[in-house]
């Protein structure tokens, strides 16, 4: 693939974010499942992923959901599964992967019943509601930076868009074969002179950004006392994709448009919910931050155009804006995702994961050595054979071990580029759920809509 998302490095992502949702979910419900009823209905769970990719994030949220320390704390039982993604042939691999949650045979693992699970093109295709007393926790990794962005830029008259053009002239020349390096429009010679490496150059149409004649109405930008004071000259880019997607979140976490939604005739509403946005971006806009990634490099958007994915930043202040009118969400955070992360628990899952590493590769250990003893090889042959497989086996754990914590400490890394720095999170509620958890935000910026109310931990 072009890139590698956090739950493809290590499964302590999923898992930290399932722990994060069952200690949101506590504050809320009552400690014994049973009694956790609305309208006298028993509660129900159900995930939503925005964008599951191979369906390994799920797969590791719903272990923990639906493992044992969950059924020990009357965690209510997962009953759905969501999934919104288009591409068939990603659908066959999340069914694959998430299959032992299905089977009749998963019963007998997480002491659930099969879950079902159900996809959708889009997000509004998802009821509200599953059922009585549904519960809906969302999950949205790496899925808003994928979506389509518009580029204004303000001038004099008002905003223009930043349109794609392309060059027509037979003098532009592109190499057949440009090695996957990052070159803009002007930068393609105009001819091919006598000392040019060029192979084989082509006459081909060169993309470009152009600029609208004449400015158009952006009423989300010039209404936004944000983008009021900005220079002229200021590009900004939004993603009206975005907007819309954070509005029907909202609608599912909340229960409904700006109130919860109420069933006819029983006065009960929606079970409510939680939601985790992970992606980078920032509490700001971005000017140019739309790029492409190709074989695990950036490139030119414009370079071989349908070859690499394209992404831009997500302004995570935008989002804010977009469900400011939901009076039954809460918006809490953004914090980093290094900050997110450690607060759950990150240093004592891989601590005990490391120690299962080391632990597993020594009783292979032990079933080798004593297999080799019985062998009727010679003594000192069969000593020598024991030691070496010993250590190579120890050494082969602590490999594993390594990688372990290697992996984990990519997603918290804070360097200029890191993920722990430039992911950033935030979080969903609907009314009532904070339960009075938590702290306020702090020097990374956490906060909630309402600076009054306290924030859900750790934001």
């Amino acid at each position: 693939g072009d890139f590698i998302t956090s739950p493809e490095i290590t499964q302590v992502f999923g898992e930290l974010i399932a722990v994060w949702f069952i200690s949101a979910l506590q504050a809320m419900i009552p400690p014994n499942g049973a009694s956790a009823t609305t309208g006298g209905h028993k509660r129900k769970l159900r995930l939503v992923e925005l964008g599951p990719g191979r369906g390994t994030l799920s797969s590791d949220i719903l272990r923990v959901l639906t493992g044992p320390v969950a059924s020990r704390i009357g965690l209510p039982p997962v009953t759905n599964v969501h999934l919104v993604e288009m591409s068939p042939a990603l659908r066959a691999k999340q069914e694959k992967t998430l299959e032992r949650y299905t089977s009749a045979a998963s019963k007998s693992s997480n002491s659930h019943n099969p879950l079902s699970i159900e996809w959708h093109d889009h997000i509004d295709d998802i009821p509200v509601d599953d059922g009585d007393g549904t519960q809906t926790l969302v999950i949205a990794n790496e899925f808003f930076d994928a979506l389509p962005i518009n580029i204004f830029e303000k001038a004099v008259d008002g905003w223009h868009e930043v349109l794609v053009d392309e060059y027509t002239s037979p003098n532009v020349l592109i190499p057949n074969n440009p090695g996957g390096g990052i070159i803009s429009g002007a930068s393609y010679p105009r001819t091919a002179g006598p000392t040019s490496t060029l192979a084989s150059p082509v006459h081909h149409p060169r993309l470009r950004f152009v600029l609208s004649k004449e400015s158009v109405p952006v009423l989300a930008l010039s209404t936004n006392k944000r983008f009021a004071s900005l220079p002229v000259g200021t590009r900004v880019e939004y993603s009206r994709g975005s907007v819309g997607t954070m509005r029907s979140l909202a609608r599912l976490i909340g229960g409904g448009d700006n109130e919860p939604q109420r069933e006819q005739g029983t006065g009960r509403k929606s079970g409510g919910g939680l939601g985790l946005i992970i992606d980078y971006g920032a509490e700001r806009f971005f000017s140019s931050s739309f790029r492409g990634f190709r074989n695990h490099e950036i490139t030119d958007p414009f370079h071989q155009p349908g070859n690499s994915d394209l992404t831009a930043n997500v302004d995570f202040a935008t989002l804010k804006d977009a469900v400011e009118d939901f009076s039954n969400v809460r918006i809490h955070g953004a914090i980093s995702q290094a900050r997110f992360l450690v607060s759950m628990g990150l240093e004592a899952r891989v601590a005990g994961l490391m120690r299962a590493a080391v632990a597993e590769e020594g009783r292979s250990s032990s079933s080798s050595s004593s297999s080799s003893s019985s062998s009727p090889s010679p003594s000192v042959m069969t000593k020598e054979v024991t030691t070496t497989t010993t250590t190579t086996t120890t050494m082969m754990g602590k490999r594993r071990s390594e990688m372990i914590r290697e992996g984990a400490m990519k997603l918290v890394d804070e360097g200029p580029v890191g993920m722990g720095k430039t992911f950033q999170v935030m979080a969903l509620s609907s009314e009532g759920q904070d339960g009075g958890a938590g702290v306020d935000g702090g020097a990374d910026g956490g906060c909630s809509s309402s600076s009054a109310s306290p924030s859900l931990y750790p934001f």
